[in-house]
Parts: structure tokens; sequence; C-alpha cells
């Protein structure tokens, strides 16, 4: 079965194209410490990713996912994780190492 989780931003303020750039410079898992909340986790089967898929998190969860939140699919070895854009499409989080 796979993981869906969603990461909150915490209080701290950030303008969300310096959240991005600050990402980037010290990388996800220490952004993710740092600007966010400990994530809501579910199991899921299955998803349909289309657009309709952020009132099925939002329904999901039962909270309100707004631009730079952050989702993690977790299946089997595969981790992606996406960002909300304030456009309301979802941008790819590419780890480099």
């Amino acid at each position: 079965m796979a993981k869906l989780k969603v990461y909150k931003r915490n209080s701290k303020f950030i303008d969300l194209v310096e959240l991005v750039e600050d990402i980037s410079s010290i990388g996800l898992v220490e952004g993710l410490q740092k600007y966010y909340n400990k994530p809501y986790e579910k199991d899921a089967k299955s998803i349909v990713a289309g657009p309709s898929f952020l009132q099925f998190l939002n329904k999901l969860f039962q909270i309100q996912i707004s631009a730079g939140d952050i989702i993690n699919l977790e299946s089997a070895s595969h981790s992606k994780y996406y960002m909300l854009s304030l456009s309301g499409t979802w941008d790819e989080i590419i780890k480099l190492q």
C-alpha cells in the first residue's frame, strides 16, 4: 500500500518565491524541517491526479491545502514530492544528489 502525506506550512511567514529558493539551496529535508509542520498521513491504493485532486485532498485530510503546501506520494521504492503553486498546479520537487 502507498502512503500519501501532506505537509502544511508552519506559521513562519515567507514569500512563496523565497520559500522555493530556500528549499533549492538548503535541500528538501531541511526545508521540510524549517518551514513545515509534521505531515498528515493516509494510506492509499490509488489516486486520480487531475483537476479534482485538490478537492480530493481537502476532503480526505479535512484541511485546506494552499499554495506552498507539499504532498509526498510514497509507493514501494518510489517517492515523489509536489508543491502547490499559486496558480493551483502541482510542481514536482526534484531531489538532486
